[in-house]
């Protein structure tokens, strides 16, 4: 039973279920897929082995809560429906990243990223980039990053071949340019760990080829020959630097400075017509988002915290370096995102991250006492 309940978790939460469903079929079976996943967590926390939860996530969570709820002037029913759901979800879903193995991750993973190629070759749109399940562009980026970076740890060179194919396949149909540069990123790692992780990367680069040279899929044509013109004498770096993060960042530069200590309140930094900011696009970075919702003292817990496992992650790298793949994709994606206490796939993560890192510590200060 635990098999099975763990599966049915992982997909509703590895395929984003809830969110596909909210968009394209209608927005209650999206709400109740949602709470399904939660409630199958919880009942997967009662008949498992229970992992105890991160406590720095929790402290994080609740000095975010806490403050952030002094300067917000929203429902009060989803600021706290909000707050339970991401204790309920650090709380239970410790125990599933515990016992997930990398082998299902993986799969579930490349199968996300097969739904962005499937997106793109069936259901073109005029936008041009694409997201399958996960309803972003960026996000799908993640998706088909962690599958990559996850594809390391299965054992069949085979199948790690397919699982990655499919995954630098998919993030390229997202012309995500935060999955190019930390795709490139991870590569050049795992090159470095073992020269054999070229093979992957080679059949990686056959699916770049074979997008770029594709003249039947409709992508976004202003981004595509932008990444098309890197290969040529004249990169357009107009394009590629265009709509940057940095500008919308600049735009809370004089909200979060007046509002320093204790921040702007609740979702402030979200993006909204009439907020207390004024300032309708959201901020698009974590660290940002938390030090302009609830100031500085939860912005330092994030910094430590993300800080702390990517040094504990390079320590390491030579013996697992997996974990150090997951570290720098969650470190940076924070930098390009700002829903972070309820995207439950980075949340997801981080406990897997910071679990196998305190696990692979553990049996290191047994190896030197033995």
């Amino acid at each position: 039973m635990n098999l099975v309940i763990r599966n049915i978790i992982l997909i509703l939460l590895l395929l984003k279920l809830d969110s596909f469903a909210l968009i394209h079929v209608s927005e209650g079976l999206g709400s109740a897929l949602s709470y399904l996943m939660l409630a199958l967590l919880v009942f997967y926390y009662f008949i498992s082995e229970k992992t105890k939860p991160e406590f720095l996530l929790l402290i994080l969570g609740l000095s975010y809560f806490v403050i952030s709820v002094f300067q917000y002037y929203g429902p009060t029913n989803n600021y706290i429906i909000d707050l339970i759901k991401f204790l309920v979800f650090i709380i239970t879903a410790s125990t599933l990243a515990n016992q997930a193995s990398p082998k299902e991750i993986a799969l579930y993973l490349s199968i996300g990223s097969f739904s962005i190629i499937v997106n793109t070759i069936a259901f073109p749109n005029d936008y041009g980039r694409y997201s399958g399940f996960y309803i972003n562009p960026n996000n799908a980026g993640l998706i088909a990053l962690l599958g990559f970076a996850f594809a390391f740890a299965v054992s069949n060179v085979k199948l790690r071949i397919v699982f990655q194919f499919l995954c630098i396949a998919g993030g390229i149909m997202t012309l995500s340019r935060y999955f190019l540069i930390t795709l490139t990123l991870i590569a050049l790692l795992s090159a470095l760990y073992k020269k054999s992780n070229l093979i992957g990367i080679l059949f990686g680069a056959m699916a770049f080829v074979l997008v770029l040279s594709s003249g039947n899929l409709k992508l976004n044509t202003t981004r595509f020959q932008a990444l098309q013109s890197v290969f040529s004498d004249d990169v357009d770096t107009q394009t590629i630097t265009k709509e940057s993060r940095e500008e919308t960042w600049a735009l809370y530069k004089t909200p979060i400075l007046n509002h320093l200590l204790f921040g702007n309140g609740y979702k402030a930094t979200h993006g909204h017509e009439n907020d207390s900011v004024g300032v309708i696009t959201g901020v698009h970075n974590t660290y940002l988002m938390v030090l302009g919702d609830s100031g500085f003292i939860p912005f330092v817990i994030l910094i430590f915290i993300y800080i702390r496992q990517l040094v504990k992650s390079a320590k390491h790298f030579f013996k697992q370096p997996e974990h150090l793949y997951i570290a720098l994709i969650l470190v940076t994606f924070l930098l390009v995102s700002h829903n972070y206490f309820d995207n439950y796939i980075v949340l997801f993560f981080s406990l897997w991250l910071f679990q196998k890192n305190r696990a692979f510590e553990n049996d290191f200060i047994k190896l030197k006492k033995e």
